[in-house]
């Protein structure tokens, strides 16, 4: 993300440059699989709407004046937009087959955060001299780990030192969902970003989009 900042637009960046080709080409390299794309589509639907009752209890009982339900009211609204990258975006990614060079800039955005993965035989496909731009770290998934262990640690130092527990509870609660969040933006901002390509079916840090690397691109950390 840090270099969508530093060029101004998805398509300056070098390797992420798909002017070669026009839309319509691109768009033959994709691959439609709404066999696949709806039924994400409604899955992720169903997982939204099962959080909005959980969230409604925390709030609605008081539980969330506790320093563990303000985290995991965190690490919901982590796995939520997690859920949304892999089924809402995904889905319907997937249903009109897209590949990164038919929306660059919304791709590169949601690759970002999207919780995606990189197919283990994919350099074996698709060879590429910059082993760092194989591997990917998806913000949310780096965000709810960052969530999961904050959540540990805040129980067990409450736990350790529950004659201090009223003075620090609320202190570490606020100071692990700063640690969390500044996790994820740091992931965000500094990590290589997923590319979604349908007939992959996966988000990978390969945008496919250069017929020949370019010099700048390999020249790209």
């Amino acid at each position: 993300m840090n270099r969508y900042l530093e060029y101004g637009s998805v398509e300056a960046i070098p390797y992420y440059n798909c002017s070669w080709k026009p839309f319509e080409e691109w768009e033959k390299t994709g691959v439609r699989r709404p066999w696949l794309g709806y039924p994400l589509v409604v899955f992720g639907v169903f997982i939204e709407i099962l959080y909005v009752p959980i969230i409604f209890i925390i709030f609605k009982t008081g539980l969330i004046k506790h320093s563990c339900y303000k985290i995991i009211v965190v690490l919901i609204s982590i796995d939520m937009s997690a859920t949304f990258c892999s089924c809402l975006i995904t889905g319907p990614l997937l249903i009109i087959g897209s590949v990164f060079c038919m929306y660059p800039t919304f791709t590169y955005l949601a690759g970002g955060i999207a919780l995606g993965t990189v197919i283990s035989e994919f350099k074996k496909i698709f060879p590429i001299k910059n082993e760092r731009l194989t591997k990917n770290l998806p913000a949310t998934w780096c965000m709810a780990c960052a969530a999961t262990v904050s959540l540990f640690a805040n129980r067990v130092i409450s736990i350790a030192f529950r004659e201090y527990a009223d003075a620090i509870e609320k202190k570490l609660a606020y100071s692990s969902i700063a640690f969390i969040l500044g996790y994820g933006l740091f992931i965000y901002f500094f990590t290589p970003i997923c590319c979604f390509n349908s007939a992959i079916m996966a988000w990978i840090a390969n945008p496919l989009s250069e017929e020949f690397p370019s010099p700048e691109a390999e020249k790209m950390e």
